[in-house]
């Protein structure tokens, strides 16, 4: 909207080279919405005279003084195959698997940017970013797209919800045709504008072996051979998952052959309302005696605690069932049974000597942490290595 008079000619240069490159009111383009990385398509509405348009988008958004280098022309006939070549040419939005960093092993993505100098931005399926890949490092997967990968206006889904890495399930309720989806969730939220990455179908269909996010399992952690319970956090799409043990360790991006379901189909191992459990208060260390009195149906439950207190939502990984019949003598009647607060002597660091001490954490594999009473302190040992001394344990909280 500028105006100058009396600009001298060594000031001006033309910019008509030939007329196809010029963009024009009502040429079909693609645009970077807001200056980010990916393009929309949409129509130019106003040319600014000043090399800046005002666009509108084929989604319904408005965008005005949108300067040139952000904007790209659709050739109509050959928009999908850019330029040369076709086959071995990537493009924007391709579905690709590339080699992460290098290192010598695939994951899927999909191609979020064109450097234009045969590097790529890749926006992985697991939620990992990278950028200026290298052509050589990237292979299509995109044959011709089949059906059942394709998201559709009315179609039940799990989504992740604002990214945050748990899915909700939900219903697709507009396709924004640029890979992104507005979903009504079936708690009564909504969500505008989210990337296909973060949504699964839900088909109802088969799973076989398929371990999914919330499941109950057992893991070789660190591929040390020995296999701790826990529970899949994340499901990374590439048969690697995410585990929050029992004991309060994470380990990320486990093989699927590290880990085993625990769910035979009993039930026994779910938690129900009216269950008496052990749950560590706060998240703090030392589990303490109560009963479920509320299932929040997310994984989340409001325990009633044996002293009078109340804690709600308590993440289930923080909870441990109590056994009926043996749950009164926890930490007097068994006498072969280790409890958080018992007084006991240890064989510190396996040196053959006992010092006296205090178990503060039971990490539920027979191993335990333990307090010594000249300040010391020691984590994981072995119960074979541990002797009680008698004296009841603290029921009172810190």
């Amino acid at each position: 909207g500028e105006r100058e008079t009396r600009v001298s000619k060594r000031l001006i240069r033309s910019k008509d080279g030939g007329g196809s490159s010029k963009l024009e009111e009502g040429d079909k383009v693609e645009a970077r919405y807001r200056g980010r990385e990916k393009y929309y398509p949409g129509k130019i509405t106003r040319d600014r005279g000043d090399g800046t348009y005002d666009i509108s988008y084929d989604d319904g958004e408005r965008e005005t003084r949108v300067e040139e280098r952000l904007i790209r022309k659709k050739d109509r006939d050959r928009s999908r195959s850019r330029s040369r070549g076709g086959d071995d040419r990537l493009s924007e939005g391709d579905k690709v698997e590339a080699d992460y960093r290098g290192r010598g092993k695939f994951y899927k993505g999909k191609i979020s940017r064109d450097r234009g100098d045969d590097t790529y931005d890749i926006a992985y399926d697991d939620g990992e970013r990278e950028t200026r890949v290298a052509k050589r490092l990237i292979r299509s997967t995109g044959g011709g797209g089949g059906g059942s990968d394709r998201l559709e206006e009315g179609d039940k889904v799990e989504a992740d919800y604002r990214g945050r890495g748990k899915f909700y399930p939900g219903k697709i309720t507009r396709d924004r045709g640029d890979d992104t989806y507005d979903i009504s969730y079936d708690d009564g939220e909504r969500e505008t504008r989210v990337a296909k990455r973060l949504i699964r179908k839900l088909d109802g269909g088969s799973s076989g072996g398929r371990l999914r996010e919330g499941d109950r399992i057992e893991a070789d952690y660190r591929g040390r051979g020995k296999f701790y319970p826990g529970k899949i956090t994340r499901d990374r799409g590439d048969d690697t998952y995410d585990i929050d043990y029992d004991d309060g360790e994470r380990e990320t991006r486990v093989a699927k052959r590290l880990i085993r379901s625990k769910d035979g189909g009993g039930g026994d191992d779910k938690l129900r309302e009216g269950d008496l459990v052990e749950a560590r208060y706060r998240g703090r260390e030392k589990y303490y005696k109560g009963k479920i009195s509320r299932d929040r149906g997310d994984g989340t439950y409001d325990i009633a605690y044996d002293d009078g207190e109340k804690e709600t939502r308590v993440e289930e990984r923080l909870i441990r069932k109590r056994e009926r019949g043996s749950s009164r003598s926890r930490s007097r009647g068994a006498d072969d049974r280790l409890s958080e607060g018992d007084k006991v002597e240890a064989d510190y660091r396996g040196r053959g000597k006992f010092y006296p001490g205090k178990i503060t954490r039971d990490r539920g594999d027979d191993t335990y942490d333990i307090s010594y009473d000249d300040g010391e302190r020691e984590i994981r040992v072995a119960k074979r290595l541990i002797r009680k001394i008698g004296g009841g344990s603290d029921s009172f909280r810190e």
